[in-house]
């Protein structure tokens, strides 16, 4: 079929000159594709018609074109224009080039992970740069999140999901693990499994990393890679548990976005979220603050947040007023009355006190009252009971101090090996013998030692006074050290068929 000539570039740039964009002015809307990367060359430093027709032609012609090209395929392109025999066809890119074309592959391939088209509309050069080493920059952060993909991976794992009592904490786990995981086109694993099903264009995001999840297409070859890998990770945390029995309908597709819906919409479907509600209204209806012993400050915060994140995610969210309304009735401590009672006269005289304000103010005076400081005091003496050296009640391995535990730890069995380790290490460089069940010497084992060392001086002391004084007694003039060092360990009874003295018998037979 013969070509188009209406449409053919080359043609079409030759009966339409293109003025290209100097300075600080900008580029207006209506610029064809073919402008807008003869307009990017031009910025780059390609100045001349011959070597921006020659890249075009033989390089990238659209911006389909780049999206497949690589950082290696740049390098290669550079050196095939620079070693070109004739001379009008040869092009030196030079480093500065060079990087730019690199940054503008990266460049063009950051629009299509959010679903967007390639625009410079409303750049201009030093704009369209500064975007360019943006683009490098988040490239090299690629490359770093996907050397640390393993590390990152293994911690955030959300283990087997066992319970339908255990899924809504496994869903936030999983989403974050998935999330750990960069796809094959350098987009965080969690889209594939992200709630809404067309890209969220027009919500401004906090980052280009919360972009690319929420607009990145649910569609080709690289989402077709990207929910393989997803239902593998689905199938490892389900096989083997009840779970598994949901998402057997959807293995046939080995698709992860189809196994993760039949999951949610097993444990989060209209029955489950009747019986979540539920749950949110029996928080509201049991939760209340009188004092610390009967329930901490922290613990009652972290309980109402609990029951706020239940219903916006039922859809039935509450206000912020309403969530002061709730704090005011019911903090019943008699002690922060006069607290809430200043909150309120701010709120009475216009001041918008949000629940966050609310909630810091009574934190504060909760951590003035009597019973929060009693409380705190009896923690910090029971932490510091053993001197730093025994079972403080925390579970590792490590003092208030940061020091290692030699004495008593009562979990020695739940520790890890490299915890026991560390443990039995730092015993020996102390010299402290360890026992069994993870039973060091204590405070009181040292303190013991200690004291017999001492008696045992002030025994020595003792001995040489006594000898002292029979030598005057019997007239025992000589200064003899010798017999004073030899007999420093005699016990009094040695002289009367004692230890030492059997062995003196022993040598003169």
């Amino acid at each position: 079929m013969a070509e188009d000539p209406v449409n053919d570039p080359l043609i079409v740039r030759l009966r339409i000159p293109y003025e290209f964009i100097a300075g600080n002015d900008i580029v207006e809307g209506g610029i064809t594709e073919e402008n807008t990367l003869l307009q990017i060359l031009h910025w780059i430093g390609f100045r001349t018609d011959a070597q921006r027709d020659a890249l075009m032609e033989d390089s990238f012609g659209t911006f389909d074109d780049l999206k497949v090209l690589t950082e290696k395929d740049i390098t290669t392109m550079a050196s095939d224009f620079g070693g070109r025999q004739a001379v009008r066809d040869r092009i030196h890119f030079g480093t500065r080039r060079t990087k730019s074309i690199k940054g503008l592959i990266h460049w063009v391939q950051d629009f299509y992970r959010v679903s967007e088209k390639p625009s410079i509309v409303g750049l201009n050069e030093v704009t369209f740069k500064q975007q360019l080493e943006r683009a490098l920059a988040r490239a090299d952060i690629r490359t770093t999140l996907k050397n640390q993909a393993s590390t990152a991976a293994d911690a955030a794992t959300p283990g087997p999901l066992k319970s339908e009592k255990q899924w809504k904490e496994w869903e936030e786990k999983f989403v974050n693990y998935a999330r750990s995981q960069l796809s094959s086109n350098g987009i965080p694993l969690s889209y594939v499994v992200r709630e809404n099903e067309q890209p969220d264009t027009e919500t401004v995001h906090p980052d280009f990393v919360n972009k690319t999840i929420a607009c990145a297409p649910l569609s080709g070859e690289y989402y077709s890679a990207d929910r393989l890998a997803v239902f593998n990770f689905i199938v490892s945390f389900t096989t083997g548990q009840p779970s598994g029995d949901w998402i057997k309908n959807t293995l046939k597709f080995a698709d992860g976005r189809r196994s993760m819906q039949a999951l949610r919409d097993h444990f989060a479907g209209e029955g489950n979220a009747t019986r979540n509600v539920a749950e949110a209204d029996r928080l509201k209806e049991s939760l209340h603050y009188k004092s610390e012993k009967a329930m901490t400050f922290e613990t009652f915060l972290t309980q109402c947040q609990k029951m706020y994140n239940i219903y916006e995610k039922e859809g039935e969210p509450m206000t912020d007023e309403a969530k002061v309304r709730f704090l005011f009735k019911r903090v019943q401590h008699d002690k922060l009355t006069s607290s809430i009672d200043a909150l309120k006269a701010q709120i009475t005289a216009g001041v918008n006190v949000s629940y966050t304000m609310a909630a810091n103010h009574l934190s504060a005076a909760v951590s003035e009252l009597p019973d929060y400081l009693a409380r705190n005091r009896n923690v910090s003496g029971v932490g510091n009971s053993t001197g730093g050296n025994g079972d403080d009640g925390n579970a590792g391995i490590h003092n208030s101090d940061g020091s290692i535990k030699t004495g008593f730890i009562s979990n020695w069995k739940s520790l890890s090996k490299e915890e026991r380790a560390q443990v039995i290490a730092e015993r020996k460089r102390l010299g402290i013998k360890g026992g069994k069940g993870g039973r060091g010497s204590s405070n009181k084992d040292l303190s013991t030692a200690n004291t017999l060392k001492q008696l045992k001086e002030q025994n020595k002391k003792y001995k040489r006074k006594i000898k002292a004084m029979k030598r005057v007694q019997f007239g025992d003039d000589k200064d003899d050290d010798a017999n004073d060092k030899s007999d420093d360990d005699d016990d009094a009874g040695d002289q009367f068929g004692g230890k030492a003295s059997r062995k003196k018998m022993k040598a003169k037979k």
